[in-house]
């Protein structure tokens, strides 16, 4: 039985006729794409309708037209949006959705360097959402461990600023850029030593190693500072600084060798995870606990999943897709509505939802604490404006009294010896006076 705390499974979309390996929202979902063996589909979340795309032919065994990877970005400044995709021989696609017209047009494809086919393995962007005034980066990995990084403008223009090749046995299998530094962080798929490159030169900046000796899929938090990984057995979260393990995200012993993908959901509150058994998992990243199995109606393998990673009005987004080679791959999309009184957003350090009683200042505080904050910043402006106005007002209205009194006392001084003066000088003429009449 689905309550209402669950996800619950909204449209079946189809068109893929081969295993899906990459899943992918756009900004604000307004888009959601599934590519892989059967190349690339895209459907508009507001009518649940396909976007008309660029030819492409269905050519499963081609790998010109197998696409292992795929992102969006979305320019503010035009409402451009954009769908990177990287195929198994090398190549880097870019779809522009053209709003006038409502379908996808062909803006970039660049090969593979040398024309040497170069599997991507992993695509990455800066920033999903791009404000006006900025520029989109883009980081892919490939199977010869060359990395490279683009730049993105608005208008279009899409620019290489480096590629760098690893050391040899270096398998590149996912690449991230940090949200902060812009650097690039590679997870091998095994061997257990994450690199981090410099976003500028591509130079490798220092090296971690003891990290798990397989990554099979990696995804990292927003703040950059931990990451989740498939490491064969089960999903583990580790704090990417020290690669201390955090929470351990059991799984069955797996049927396949193929890595299972992982993603944060819920501004990472929960984790989803892939499987083998004709599911997706959903764990609950403080308690280590699987919250739902999303079922996959037609069974099998079920790892490529994705989740809406972006606050969105009143729910909650996940997709997960049949991978299954040679089969019709059905795209499931799940929906968890936000409960009216919980906030669209969540407060990331301490993983809870914040209530009505809450208050958003970079993070969450309870409202009457932020009350008693004001008050105290308010007796502190008083005091400042008091020390730095009033008391030199006061100081010098007090010497002013002492001039003041200094000066009434000279006064009633002058006027006792003038009154003084005065009757002794007014005695002095009586005094003759009277003598004349005697």
């Amino acid at each position: 039985m689905v309550t209402d705390s669950q996800y619950q499974a909204i449209a079946t979309l189809q068109g893929p006729r081969d295993a899906v390996v990459s899943l992918a929202f756009s900004v604000k979902a307004k888009f959601l794409s599934a590519a892989g063996y059967s190349g690339v589909y895209v459907w508009d979340l507001s009518t649940f309708t396909s976007a008309p795309l660029p030819h492409m032919l269905f050519a499963p065994q081609n790998p010109k037209y197998v696409i292992m990877a795929s992102v969006w970005v979305y320019f503010q400044k035009n409402k451009r949006h954009i769908l990177l995709l990287g195929s198994m021989r090398g190549d880097i696609i870019l779809w522009d959705w053209n709003n006038e017209t409502k379908s996808f047009q062909l803006l970039y494809r660049v090969p593979p360097m040398e024309n040497k086919e170069d599997e991507i393995l992993s695509m990455d962007v800066y920033e999903h959402d791009i404000a006006s005034g900025r520029i989109g980066r883009v980081v892919a990995s490939t199977a010869n461990r060359c990395i490279s990084v683009w730049t993105l403008t608005s208008s279009g223009e899409f620019s290489k600023i480096f590629s760098t090749v690893l050391d040899e046995g270096v398998n590149p299998k996912t690449v991230c850029m940090c949200k902060i530094t812009r650097d690039i962080f590679v997870f091998p798929f095994y061997g257990g030593e994450i690199h981090c490159l410099d976003y500028k030169t591509g130079a490798v900046k220092h090296r971690k190693s003891h990290a798990p000796g397989i990554m099979g899929s990696v995804a990292m938090n927003s703040t950059t500072n931990k990451f989740v990984a498939y490491t064969g057995k089960s999903f583990q979260l580790y704090r990417l600084g020290s690669l201390e393990l955090v929470k351990t995200f059991k799984t069955e012993l797996p049927l396949v060798l193929f890595p299972k993908q992982v993603a944060f959901g819920e501004l990472e509150n929960i984790v989803v995870g892939g499987s083998d058994r004709g599911c997706a998992l959903v764990y609950d990243v403080n308690s280590e606990e699987v919250l739902q199995k999303l079922s996959y109606p037609s069974g099998g393998l079920v790892q490529p999943v994705s989740a809406s990673t972006i606050s969105l009005p009143e729910r909650h987004l996940i997709v997960v897709a049949g991978s299954t080679a040679q089969q019709p791959a059905d795209v499931i999309l799940f929906e968890k509505c936000i409960p009216a009184e919980y906030d669209s957003t969540t407060d990331i350090r301490n993983g809870r939802a914040p209530t009505q009683d809450a208050v958003l200042i970079g993070f969450y505080l309870p409202k009457r604490l932020w009350k008693w904050i004001r008050i105290l910043g308010a007796v502190v402006v008083c005091v400042t404006f008091v020390g730095y106005y009033i008391l030199p007002i006061v100081y010098q209205v007090c010497n002013s009294l002492d001039h003041f009194e200094s000066l009434i006392n000279f006064i009633c001084r002058f006027l006792l010896i003038s009154t003084m003066s005065i009757r002794n000088y007014t005695q002095m003429l009586t005094g003759k006076a009277v003598r004349r009449i005697n």
